[in-house]
């Protein structure tokens, strides 16, 4: 910081340290940082600058299986992480641009959920094997296609 010509705001946080019973000295932590907002902004924005990757990483490994690699060679669990990367990228877009907004922040389990686990019947009717389903699920399923036809048709060239 003393090579920098640059101003930056300087916030020190006091605590208490918990790490032993009978210490009670608060401890400080400084933050030194060259953002314009105010500092309560800059405080949020730093307790929370890891929360996108951590998220990621974890609905990588949960939504995708990328728990473990698959086995020893470099190369291979190279390409099993990038395609699960590709399909969380995928089902970014969809749940971005085919989803209403309150399905935003859900987790790809969830929407796995929602989506595919449908209560339903299968009957017989006039000859031919019919799926009876809510007729919620039928508008969800209806509006999805309309959303990704129309997605599909603006990116076309």
């Amino acid at each position: 910081m003393s090579e920098t010509k640059k101003a930056f705001q300087r916030i020190i946080v006091k605590h208490k340290h918990q790490g032993e019973l009978f210490d009670d000295k608060p401890r400080y932590h400084v933050i030194a940082s060259h953002r314009v907002e105010s500092t309560e902004a800059t405080l949020i924005g730093y307790r929370q600058r890891g929360e996108v990757s951590e998220n990621g990483i974890k609905a990588l490994k949960i939504g995708f299986g990328m728990e473990r690699m698959p086995c020893g060679q470099f190369k291979a669990n190279a390409a099993f992480f990038r395609i699960g990367v590709i399909a969380h990228n995928l089902f970014l877009l969809f749940r971005h641009s085919a989803l209403d907004a309150d399905w935003g922040r859900c987790q790809v389990a969830t929407v796995r959920w929602r989506l595919f686990h449908l209560p339903g019947k299968v009957v017989r009717h006039a000859g031919a094997w019919v799926l009876k389903i809510a007729t919620e699920a039928i508008d969800l399923f209806s509006a999805i296609r309309a959303r990704s036809c129309m997605l599909a048709q603006a990116m076309s060239p």
